[in-house]
């Protein structure tokens, strides 16, 4: 029996992922979009996607007719109040599917990086579950609707925890420097390679916001191991 369809992927134009790395997430892909300048590299990689969204200022009009020839949706959304990362998320919120797979966060300057941690934290309570991945780790949030996270890596494992911009009761269990009840603020105190020592370990918060990182298993399979 077909594997179950379980998540959206979504394409940034960002550091751009090897092709291996695509198709691990490809898999379980049930819709997948990009943003407009990351549809070069998934016709580089000959990823299908259904849609690509953007201002258009970033595909060649070679690129745009080569996927609308396969059925692929072409998107044209000209708002400038907003990047193509937070279109994206925009044109699938409505979607019956909850969890939101994004790679190439990255977006190759920091100010784009920056500005792509703060559309996932705008739309983080829009899905049941919203997770970016880079060349090495899983990030995504919790906040005061979605306050829990049990971690399903092995003793050892580095845990980063940073507000953005500020976390309230931050509570752990199973962490080797363990947080109680703690107060986090961008730009007072983060924690940065916590690590896990017991074979369950949580975190929770009671508001704000606080990104959870933790090494990805495949980063591996990103740029250059193609």
């Amino acid at each position: 029996m077909e594997e179950e369809k379980k998540h959206i992927l979504v394409l940034l134009d960002g550091e751009e992922p090897s092709e291996a790395f695509v198709r691990h997430f490809l898999i379980q892909s049930a819709f997948v979009i990009a943003t407009d300048g990351a549809a070069k590299y998934a016709l580089k990689h000959n990823i299908p996607l259904d849609a690509i969204i953007g201002d258009m200022d970033s595909v060649s009009p070679d690129v745009r007719k080569r996927f609308a020839s396969k059925g692929t949706r072409i998107i044209e959304d000209p708002d400038q109040q907003s990047n193509d990362f937070e279109k994206a998320l925009r044109f699938i919120i409505s979607n019956p599917i909850r969890d939101v797979v994004v790679l190439g966060i990255h977006g190759k300057r920091t100010d784009h990086l920056l500005t792509n941690f703060s559309v996932l934290l705008r739309y983080a309570d829009s899905f049941d579950k919203l997770s970016a991945y880079d060349a090495t780790h899983e990030h995504h949030y919790l906040t005061a609707d979605s306050p829990w996270h049990a971690f399903n890596r092995p003793v050892g494992t580095p845990v980063s925890l940073t507000p953005l911009p500020e976390a309230h009761g931050v509570t752990t269990s199973g962490l080797y420097y363990p947080l109680r009840n703690a107060r986090m603020v961008f730009g007072e105190r983060e924690g940065l390679d916590n690590l896990i020592s017991a074979d369950t370990a949580t975190v929770e918060l009671i508001r704000g916001a606080l990104l959870v990182s933790v090494p990805f298993s495949t980063g591996r399979l990103h740029a250059g191991h193609s």
